[in-house]
């Protein structure tokens, strides 16, 4: 365990809000906020936040995080890097059902970020009586404050009395405040009288100095985002997989499908029309990503006969990313290698089975 000591110099902390819960009205309505209007509503609703460090607060979007995807983590991206030079941290408050994706995108494109960036949301506004709010965003701020060494280059998440790694953390509950867990790695503290940081802290990976720096534009300009999505499909196994009604045209309109396995890792691979999706999707040279939900990932595809045959017919095998993770990590490469350097589906795909398995962040322990 390690806690950390208050210097006396105040912190910048910048609060960039995204939309989502937090800010809502009782009746879940997401009002238009100014930077202005939301610093006010800060303050009034949780005044110890002049305590913790001096804050400014700026708007990216005021959107539900189900509306939220590939050109606002580029955004948001953009925000921290533009403003790294001033503040010593920045929280994000996001909508919860997407805020693993952004975490874990964040993580991708920031890489070892100058700053620590801790995002939460809540379950309940902060204008409800009884609310998740107030606390999830002291935590943040915190944290975003005085996080340790270990820490200081690092995306996070803190909700409900507990910090996650950015990359490792999967919404659980739609209800409850304790909304979020990382069922594949250590959370990094739990938050009671102090924040006592768990020993996991010691043991993460080393992170890319530079991130994938993108040609984003700044912030405020209408070009501000030059990358594409990527069309990605999630599925998921079932028995008798009805593969037959995939369409080769369609296969080849995607740029990737994230394929969810049974818990062992395992497809009805002796199903032929199973197999004749992956072969129709390997012809169109799309790549089929592999992961299981489940809070143990199998170390290898080929324990039994049928992972082997995913392997075989060339299924990427995601290790113990989540499924958040996978998708972010797919949109990322798709944007680096496809969209920025200009490289073909083929060419693609052949370097993907290579370069797949390597960490781009600290997304997975394998």
């Amino acid at each position: 365990m390690k806690s950390v000591q208050y210097r006396r110099k105040t912190k910048n902390i910048l609060v960039i809000y995204t939309g989502g819960t937090f800010g809502m009205s009782e009746s879940l309505e997401i009002p238009d906020l100014s930077g202005p209007e939301l610093k006010a509503r800060l303050e009034q609703g949780v005044p110890e936040m002049k305590r913790i460090a001096k804050c400014d607060v700026r708007i990216a979007f005021n959107t539900d995080s189900c509306q939220m995807g590939l050109p606002h983590w580029l955004t948001i991206a953009n925000m921290i890097r533009e403003s790294s030079k001033i503040y010593d941290g920045a929280v994000v408050l996001h909508g919860t059902d997407t805020l693993a994706y952004t975490a874990s995108a964040l993580s991708y494109i920031l890489g070892q970020s100058s700053i620590p960036v801790v995002l939460t949301g809540a379950q309940k506004p902060l204008s409800a009586l009884r609310n998740d709010a107030r606390g999830n965003l002291l935590t943040a701020l915190e944290v975003a404050a005085h996080a340790p060494r270990e820490l200081k280059n690092r995306v996070m998440v803190a909700f409900h009395d507990e910090l996650f790694l950015g990359t490792r953390v999967r919404k659980l509950s739609a209800l409850r405040f304790a909304a979020f867990e990382s069922p594949r790695f250590p959370i990094l503290a739990k938050v009671g009288g102090l924040i006592q940081y768990r020993n996991s802290i010691f043991h993460l990976p080393k992170l890319s100095t530079l991130g994938h720096r993108f040609d984003i534009g700044k912030s405020g300009s209408k070009s501000k985002v030059s990358g594409k999505s990527a069309l990605i499909l999630k599925l998921e196994v079932t028995p008798e997989f009805p593969g037959q009604v995939f369409d080769p045209k369609f296969l080849e309109s995607l740029d990737g499908i994230l394929l969810t396995l049974f818990t062992s890792g395992t497809a009805p691979t002796e199903n032929p029309s199973f197999l004749q999706f992956l072969r129709s999707a390997k012809k169109a040279s799309v790549p089929v990503f592999a992961i299981t939900e489940r809070e143990d990932a199998p170390m290898n595809l080929q324990a039994y006969a049928a992972g082997k045959t995913l392997v075989r017919e060339g299924v990427l095998w995601c290790h113990d990313l989540t499924p958040e993770a996978a998708f972010a990590k797919a949109q990322m490469l798709h944007l680096r290698k496809r969209i920025h350097e200009g490289m073909g589906k083929n060419p693609y795909l052949t370097w993907l089975r290579s370069n797949w398995s390597k960490n781009l962040s600290d997304e997975s322990s394998n």
